[in-house]
């Protein structure tokens, strides 16, 4: 959104309102013209659901349609007639929505939710989610043989052409799309990813004779199909279609028409129909939904007043090492709402391959770290901050300066105790951060934006899910195979989730915006000096100062108060995520995948690229300054640089990414090694989940 408003400003200034052009709109069979002064970047064209929606950007003209068709934008000539029918095509929906193939050498996108193709020969540019793409790059792509990443929303998202895909990765590319558009935050979508592709798996696995599905047959009313030798390929992927068209009905209940069309419109799958397909893809979903519908009641409950913050706004400091809600931000529907603490009830869930206590149950005390870097000295870590006061109440005796204090004594807070009395690592982290954000490279920006993954995105398994389905295609997977993929990573997605979740609600650390602050108004952050933006005085300190909202271009770094200290982040958005600093989910969520990928595929090779366009920067419009391509070797790579880019974001403290990198190492192995267990058929009962649940109550 704030990329937008700036080319909107942009393309104002320009004042490119000459010529026409023309915009036909086919309704009902039926086709009507619209002709317009200027071009069509003079206008904001929306397309979805069937409505269309034109918008001039200066003044106030507009025109709505319903029941729209398809429309088409083609140039005019100056003497009213039509020019060259080459033009703009307008797809219907955003670019993730769409899979591009050649077919008989003509461009042709083919919609993901009920398979329309469209041919766009002599179509120049193609428009989607209100971007402009354009045709010939995308013909040389596929071109070129290879899977293909395509880079939507600027360096915020991307999306693999799949023409030919998997039932695991159609479904999976479907269940992203709604994480984008309705969020719900990286604990709710690794939890989905894990449901989805279980149900695949299982539905697949029937029909194997060794494979053991990984849900307990709660009802006993499995089918017996994995003997069954005249089961075509089409029958497996048919059940396995509608294992995931059962699934994602009950979580996303709204968005029903959507799964719908991909099985009925798409696929040709008839849902009523009672073929032993169907019976074997709705018993999948259910051994699935059942016990993970149920638990998520039980955590319904358990999250009221399972957290209270104890910092309980930005304005209260009674822990300056414990996180504190901020304002959620200019783009928020209220802007001074402060956020709550997301889903703190996650790490008490039921795992995949997470340890488990002797009676069954997930034991994150054993995937939990050491912890984070306390306030105050080992010797003096029960004395007491005062923070308004600016005063530490001494646990210990302190000699310092020749000076000798006793245990209770209350003296003010100056840089001369860091060491005897606060921990220097502490303050340390804290400067690093600072250091990092002075210092910011057009390449360290473009990874914190790329990794981001917030609101607006499939969050960090939803970017992990989607180099699976890189992996898909690079590897000419078949549905068997993508089964076994897709489920190890969904369910390393929701293992990181649990174990990360629990890290953070038990260790609480605040996040590194709200510490620096807060050392630079106790004055042990920075020099006394004065904000060159604000003209306040204080302890400043030199760092990223923000965006300028005219240009919305960098203003690079500045001379700025501690207590000013902002993230490279969004702009207008929350300064850091609703929930605690340690770990890095980031750093766990990607760990995981990299090492299920190069589990799964035998070698960290990975071999990817994406390529960014100049100026389609959400953070700062003058970047990527040139074309920018993003590449990695490995998925190792990958991963680091998912985790470090929350250090250039300001997110995350280098423990915090650490950490979390070597926890989800550990997750994701153990995980592909349990798949593989299921896989082969040496899985034992109670390695499923729930198993004790269900079968002691």
């Amino acid at each position: 959104m704030g990329r937008d408003r700036r080319k909107d400003r942009d393309r104002d200034a320009e004042n490119r309102h000459q010529g026409e052009f023309e915009i036909r709109v086919t309704q009902n069979g039926e086709t009507l013209s619209l002709s317009l002064r200027g071009e069509p970047r003079d206008y904001e064209i929306e397309y979805d659901d069937k409505e269309l929606e034109i918008e001039a950007r200066q003044g106030e003209a507009e025109w709505e349609f319903e029941d729209v068709e398809r429309f088409e934008i083609l140039s005019k000539s100056t003497d009213e007639t039509l020019s060259d029918p080459a033009g703009t095509f307008a797809l219907a929906g955003p670019l993730r929505d769409h899979d591009f193939f050649l077919e008989g050498g003509v461009l042709t996108a083919r919609s993901r939710i009920d398979g329309e193709a469209e041919a766009l020969e002599d179509v120049t540019s193609i428009t989607a989610g209100g971007e402009t793409f354009q045709t010939a790059p995308l013909i040389a792509m596929l071109e070129t043989p290879g899977p293909d990443f395509l880079a939507e929303d600027g360096p915020r998202l991307m999306t693999v052409n799949t023409p030919t895909p998997t039932p695991s990765v159609l479904w999976d590319q479907i269940l992203q799309s709604v994480i984008v558009e309705i969020g719900g935050g990286p604990t709710n979508a690794a939890h989905a990813f894990a449901m989805v592709h279980t149900a695949i798996y299982d539905a697949q696995a029937s029909y194997d004779a060794v494979a053991q599905r990984v849900s307990i047959d709660i009802e006993g009313d499995n089918l017996d199909v994995a003997e069954i030798v005249d089961a075509s390929g089409a029958e497996i992927e048919t059940a396995m279609h509608v294992a995931a068209h059962r699934v994602l009905s009950h979580l996303f209940s709204d968005r029903r028409d959507i799964f719908d069309a991909v099985l009925t419109e798409r696929l040709g799958i008839d849902i009523s129909d009672d073929n032993r397909a169907n019976l074997v893809g709705v018993d999948a979903a259910q051994d699935v939904l059942i016990p993970r519908l149920a638990e998520a009641a039980v955590l319904a409950e358990l999250s009221d007043g399972l957290y209270s913050p104890v910092n309980p706004d930005p304005d209260t400091r009674k822990d300056i090492a414990r996180w504190t809600p901020e304002k959620q931000g200019a783009t928020a529907p209220d802007p001074e709402a402060l956020q709550t603490f997301l889903t703190p009830e996650r790490g008490l869930a039921t795992g995949f391959a997470l340890p488990k206590t002797p009676n069954g149950v997930t034991d994150t005390s054993l995937t939990r770290p050491d912890g984070p870097k306390p306030f105050f000295s080992a010797e003096q870590q029960d004395a007491v901050l005062n923070f308004d006061a600016g005063t530490v109440t001494l646990a210990a005796p302190l000699k310092l300066d020749g000076q000798v204090w006793q245990a209770g004594d209350t003296i003010p807070v100056e840089k001369a105790l860091i060491g005897p009395v606060i921990n220097p690592a502490f303050i340390s982290q804290a400067e690093a951060i600072v250091q990092t954000s002075a210092t910011l490279t057009e390449d360290q920006k473009l990874i914190a934006e790329f990794w981001e993954d917030g609101s607006g995105t499939s969050y960090p398994p939803g970017a992990w899910m989607t180099l699976a389905q890189y992996v898909s295609q690079r590897d000419d997977h078949d549905a068997a195979s993508d089964a076994l993929l897709f489920m190890t990573m969904g369910n390393a997605m929701n293992d990181a989730a649990i174990a990360t979740w629990d890290a953070k609600v038990h260790f609480d650390y605040a996040r590194p915006v709200t510490v620096i602050r807060d050392l630079g108004k106790l004055g042990l952050i920075g020099e006394p000096g004065v904000d060159e933006l604000t003209g306040e005085t204080g302890h400043v300190i030199q760092a990223f100062a923000g965006i300028d909202p005219e240009t919305g271009t960098s203003i690079g770094t500045r001379n700025i108060l501690a207590e000013n200290f902002i993230t490279y982040q969004l702009p207008g958005g929350e300064q850091s995520p609703p929930f605690a600093e340690y770990t890095s989910g980031h750093s766990t969520f990607s760990a995981a995948g990299a090492a299920v990928l190069a589990a799964f595929t035998g070698s960290d090779r990975f071999d990817a690229q994406i390529t960014i366009a100049s100026g389609t920067s959400a953070f700062d419009a003058a970047l990527p300054t040139q074309t920018y391509l993003f590449e990695w070797d490995t998925f190792s790579q990958a991963a680091n640089d998912a985790g470090f880019s929350r250090i250039y974001g300001g997110i995350h403290f280098s423990d915090g990414n650490l950490d979390g990198l070597s926890a989800g190492a550990m997750v994701g192995a153990d995980a592909y090694d349990l798949a593989t267990d299921f896989h082969s058929g040496t899985a034992q009962p109670e390695q499923q989940p729930f198993f004790d649940e269900f079968l002691f109550g």
